[in-house]
């Protein structure tokens, strides 16, 4: 549906094409116009100049709101409500709004929405006036190219939060948009464990964990585990983390790089001194090492929601590190597999053994993103896990704000496009919107209408 502003001395005003006298807004005289969160109360015209497929608005609402008129929309109209949408707002980091042409092109390229996707930071929001500073998405034309414009917007219908963001402004979009926000808390390592762990359905699945408080926190894990790894509580890309080993009767102690020190008695180095005095900013946590031709391998499951607003495994990865790393970050990484090879390769498993080892893969990663939602509205998670010799599947981090990297390593642009697409569906379901999606092949998926919220 497109929008025709109407120059007319009457104000507040909606005009429908004749065809809508005869449908369920036949004996209204007045609507509520909902565009994004923004609303405002418009009496009823009829038009017989207006195509089928456009309704006007009287010119004094642009002195309101900001609403692009080269847009097609999708319209969800009851007898007192019209909303027009999608708005959604795509909340990105500093760094990341000055890659324009980079979200440009994602979004052209796997986004399949009508309607108004902004791309803005917290700078951008204005709490004063509720409204985005930010850039819109509007596609090609028979006459012209796709391109990103910049305007001023009333605050969304639901936002796709990829940035720490203050907590004002945080809190501001959350109530607006009645919590459709995700993700919507960033939550730390020791955080993301006290939630999973207190499932009993889900403990099993969980190294064991402690916070670092004093250097017998570390004897005594020691005296437990063969292998123990103390993790920054918060943090990203594998930085800060030491791998203690006993090895022998000595303790092998290990960053992502190298090998630093074999000793007899841990306190006799100086890094572990300084992180076990920095008491509750680390924590303890069991090893679960698995190895592959002498790399440290681990898996990455992309979890999120679409248009169904439910929970799916998109894809998963297998991350091979360079030899000697205990990271399997980008930095350390030697190379990547699609998950189903990475399993067969590792495991020597056959078709059917996969089969069933994804379904569990599946099943926990599912549970532990259903617990996240007991916390938040998210929708958009990357799990990071371990596959053990036994088969056994050990999470190990969930990460709200995962690279997009490893897609261009792998080349795999059809589980990239699914990554890149199913936030803005699950987003525009949130803001109270249908889509069908079309697949690479031309083929529709029966169209979900979708009202559940967070």
């Amino acid at each position: 549906m497109y929008i025709k502003w109407i120059a007319t001395n009457k104000i507040d005003e909606i005009y429908f094409p004749n065809i809508f006298r005869k449908g369920i807004i036949s004996s209204s005289e007045k609507i509520t116009f909902h565009f994004g969160s923004w609303e405002k109360e418009l009496i009823i015209q009829y038009s017989n100049i207006l195509p089928n497929d456009t309704i006007g608005i009287s010119e004094n609402i642009k002195n309101d709101t900001s609403i692009p008129d080269q847009l097609d929309y999708e319209m969800n109209l009851t007898e007192t409500n019209l909303n027009l949408g999608p708005v959604v707002l795509y909340l990105v980091s500093n760094r990341l709004l000055k890659c324009l042409d980079k979200l440009k092109d994602r979004i052209e390229r796997y986004v399949p929405l009508n309607g108004l996707i902004i791309i803005s930071n917290s700078l951008g929001v204005n709490i004063e006036e509720q409204t985005i500073n930010g850039y819109y998405f509007q596609p090609k034309s028979e006459t012209n190219h796709s391109i990103l414009r910049e305007g001023i917007f009333p605050y969304p219908g639901a936002v796709f939060k990829r940035a720490i963001i203050p907590p004002h402004i945080d809190k501001d979009l959350y109530e607006k948009t009645k919590g459709r926000v995700f993700n919507s808390k960033f939550f730390t390592k020791w955080e993301m464990w006290e939630w999973l762990s207190s499932d009993r359905t889900i403990q099993n699945n969980l190294p064991y964990t402690k916070e670092l408080t004093t250097l017998e926190d570390i004897n005594d894990m020691l005296a437990e585990y063969h292998s123990i790894y103390l993790k920054p509580k918060k943090g990203s890309s594998g930085k800060g983390i030491i791998k203690i080993e006993n090895d022998n009767g000595f303790y092998q102690i290990t960053n992502d790089k190298c090998i630093l020190a074999r000793l007899e008695n841990i306190k006799d180095h100086p890094l572990i001194e300084g992180i076990s005095n920095k008491k509750k900013h680390y924590m303890i946590q069991q090893g679960v090492p698995v190895h592959y031709d002498s790399r440290s391998v681990d898996f990455r499951c992309y979890m999120q929601k679409d248009e169904t607003t439910r929970w799916k495994c998109s894809g998963y990865l297998g991350r091979f590190a360079v030899p000697g790393s205990i990271t399997t970050n980008l930095q350390n990484l030697d190379y990547l597999l699609q998950g189903p090879e990475a399993l067969k390769q590792i495991f020597d498993l056959d078709e059917n053994q996969v089969r069933l080892l994804e379904q569990k893969i599946e099943r926990v990663c599912l549970k532990a993103c259903q617990l996240l939602d007991q916390h938040g509205c998210y929708g958009d998670i990357a799990i990071d896990f371990i596959v053990d010799r036994d088969l056994h599947v050990w999470i190990l981090e969930m990460n709200k704000r995962y690279g997009y990297r490893s897609f261009s390593i792998l080349e795999d642009p059809e589980l990239f496009g699914e990554i890149i697409c199913n936030p803005f569906l699950y987003a525009s379901a949130l803001a109270g919107f249908s889509k069908i999606r079309k697949h690479h092949n031309g083929a529709e998926r029966e169209q979900l209408i979708v009202r559940t919220l967070c």
